[in-house]
């Protein structure tokens, strides 16, 4: 129809009010209308995203929605289906966002999710990386990835590279180097648990490596963290703006932003940070540092606890710019730089400013170490964490000696990918009962909240 619009007319509309056309040639009729024509059940489609994105398990949906598990595959295929359409309409390349409006800093980062194992014959678990990129102002996520390519096949991979002799390549030339092969996974775990020691009673009990996925293939964690990169460079190319990247203290991850980044960076308009803290510190040790940071800021103020609490942000955000001015006084360049002041959140925080150079003023160095945090990323983790259930977190008992197996997790990646997605559309357009302004919003990419009407068009 959108092809070829002269071999059609327009021949009236079908009772659901969908448009019908007719072949000029042929003179048969048919109707294209909405894709949500064919599911009969369609105000389960609503339903079903809430039960989604509220830690509700595939096997839980099944009975709240009384739906069977194959409808609710299709359902959620379905859902995924207009969430790609929705965003690829909506969000495109950002080219018409205000930067300079509201903002130009970003964060990135990665958590760990886990797949079931397929069978009993290996009890490794299946791991993947979800990538992913905040606007640091709004807490829109312009990017998740999954270490997943569902188009790949593992054992058919396995063959070509041992006919075309790509084992014995460098992985830059190979056709399949962004994908893991199963002899190299095994090496590459042989490699990392090579200097752990095990109780030789225990020994055959215990399995310390993870296993590939066994439908797709998996993604190489560095492939997948430059193309994150490149797709973020394409994104926000067509500003003239600088831009603030902020990572994870991933050595990897940085180089990659730089890579993609590159005339941007030798021009100055990027600067890219690598922040490191205390992930694993308990909440009451957490909440000492945070004691001690204000602490020692009132003292460098000169201010009791009621006046630091009472500056507005702006004044006291200048503020800390002056006494990191003193302190980033005769600091060598390309020097990680330990904040002084701990956060709850970021405690024991070192800034690594990766594009340091010395037309840089101590004044811009100084602002863009206190703007060097994760905050915005990682606040999303959790909300991943517990309002997907086959997100959250394994748990290990005692008698499974260290394996992890979750009866609400998922055995397909690829339906992982959907629902994490899915849950990246919901947190960016839509939002909870309680939420005024939607991420999309703060960015100036929507006007009001997204409901389920406006999604599925019922």
């Amino acid at each position: 129809m959108e092809t070829w619009p002269e071999f059609y007319w327009k021949s009236g509309r079908t009772k659901a009010g969908h448009q019908r056309y007719a072949c000029k040639r042929c003179r048969s009729s048919f109707t294209i209308g909405h894709p949500a024509r064919n599911h009969r059940r369609q105000s389960k489609n609503g339903q079903i995203l809430k039960l989604l994105v509220h830690g509700t398990s595939l096997s839980k949906i099944t009975e709240i929605a009384d739906v069977a598990p194959r409808d609710v595959y299709r359902k959620i295929d379905f859902i995924y289906d207009r969430v790609r359409e929705f965003t690829d309409r909506r969000e495109g390349d950002l080219r018409h966002v205000d930067w300079e409006r509201y903002g130009r800093r970003f964060a990135t980062d990665s958590q760990s999710l886990t797949l079931n194992w397929p069978n009993r014959k290996k009890r490794a678990s299946v791991s993947v990386q979800h990538l992913c990129t905040a606007h640091a102002n709004s807490g829109f996520i312009v990017l998740g990835h999954l270490q997943f390519d569902p188009a790949g096949d593992m054992a058919q991979i396995e063959v070509d590279m041992a006919v075309n002799g790509d084992l014995a390549k460098d992985r830059c030339w190979r056709r399949h180097g962004r994908l893991w092969t199963a002899s190299e996974f095994k090496k590459y775990l042989d490699d990392i648990t090579a200097g752990v020691e095990i109780d030789p009673e225990i020994l055959a009990d215990v399995d310390l490596g993870l296993q590939l996925p066994h439908e797709g293939g998996l993604v190489r964690q560095d492939i997948q963290q430059y193309a994150h990169a490149l797709m973020l460079r394409r994104m926000v190319s067509k500003s003239d703006s600088r831009f603030f990247f902020v990572q994870d203290g991933d050595a990897g991850l940085s180089k990659a932003f730089l890579a993609a980044f590159a005339p941007e960076v030798a021009a100055g308009l990027v600067d890219v940070a690598t922040v490191s803290f205390g992930k694993y510190e308990f909440n009451d040790t957490r909440e000492v540092l945070y004691a001690k940071g204000r602490k020692d800021l009132r003292n460098d103020l000169n201010l009791t606890a009621q006046q630091l609490d009472s500056l507005p942000e702006f004044v006291l955000n200048e503020e800390i710019d002056r006494e990191i001015v003193k302190r980033l006084a005769g600091r060598p360049l390309d020097t990680p730089f330990e904040w002084p002041y701990h956060t709850k959140s970021e405690p024991s925080r070192v800034v690594d400013l990766r594009t340091d150079r010395p037309e840089l003023s101590r004044e811009r160095c100084a602002r863009l170490m206190r703007l060097a945090t994760l905050r915005s990323v990682d606040s999303y983790f959790p909300k991943i964490r517990s309002n997907v259930r086959a997100a959250s977190r394994p748990v290990s008992t005692p008698s499974a000696n260290g394996r992890t197996w979750d009866r609400h997790f998922l055995y397909k990646p690829e339906m992982l990918v959907k629902i994490i997605e899915i849950y990246r559309f919901h947190h960016n357009w839509m939002g909870s009962r309680d939420t005024k302004r939607t991420p999309a919003m703060k960015l100036g990419l929507a006007k009001g909240k997204i409901y389920e009407r406006d999604l599925f068009g019922e």
